[in-house]
This record gives C-alpha cells, structure tokens and sequence, in this order.
C-alpha cells in the first residue's frame, strides 16, 4: 500500500500502463479474431473494449497497490499516450485519438470502481479488538 502524502513513484505508473494497454491489446486482437469489430458490431464492440479495458486498469491498479487519484491519473494520462501509436500506424486519425480521451477517462475510472476500496484501507484485522473497544467507549468530558 502507498503511503497517501508521498510522492508518486514512475516504476509502478510505467508497469501499470503497461499492464493496462497490453491487457486491451491482447482483448483487441482477441475479439478481431472473434469477428467482433467496430464494422460488424457497433453496440457489443465499444461495451466489451470499456469493459476490457477496465479490467486491465484494475489489474494495473492491484499492480501498483494504490488506488491514489495521482496515480489514477498519471495512469490514465500514460494508456492515453501510448495509445498515440495507432495514429502513428495509420489505425487512427489525430482527431480521434483526441476524441479516445473521454472514453480513456471513463474506462480508468470504471476501473478504479472495479477495484474498490480495499487498497487504501487498512483491514480491520490488524487494529487488535481492545484498541477498537477503548476508542468506542472513550468519551469526551467537558471541564
């Protein structure tokens, strides 16, 4: 777990980028060879990229072991420019890959949503059960 106030360290971002875009890489490839495309099926192709997508930031996330906005965003912000590769293939035109930002945004936000909020939670289990009992019963008095 990272510590909140320190600062952002590049490994982890750099190994959860590339866990996420290989993850989407990897779905794409996949889901081509399916037959599913953006030609051929334009409801199920975006939903199941979003939700692919999604997975893989939350496998990154898990990855890295914080959940930290900063993190989130420089995540977010590194899948947005690696993916700056399809323009420089001719797989996509330059305004499109300025439009892929929202889309960037919603799928690192659904997976941050996916991973929940057990990264940067500390488990009960490790506050012994008389600290919780003392604070419960602890009150305050006013002199």
């Amino acid at each position: 777990m990272t510590d909140r106030n320190s600062p952002i360290s590049w490994r982890p971002i750099v190994r959860a980028v590339a866990i996420a875009y290989g993850i989407t890489f990897v779905s794409g490839l996949v889901l081509a060879f399916a037959g599913i495309t953006p030609q051929t099926h334009h409801v199920a192709y975006p939903l199941l990229a979003l939700l692919t997508g999604s997975v893989g930031v939350a496998l990154a996330l898990r990855a890295a072991d914080t959940t930290r906005f900063s993190y989130l965003l420089a995540i977010g912000v590194g899948i947005w420019l690696l993916s700056l590769t399809s323009v420089l293939l001719g797989a996509q035109s330059f305004a499109g890959w300025v439009n892929s930002s929202v889309f960037t945004g919603i799928t690192v936000l659904l997976g941050r949503l996916l991973v929940g909020t057990s990264l940067d939670t500390l488990p009960s289990s490790t506050v012994p059960y008389s600290t919780l009992v003392q604070r419960a019963t602890r009150t305050h008095r006013h002199s």
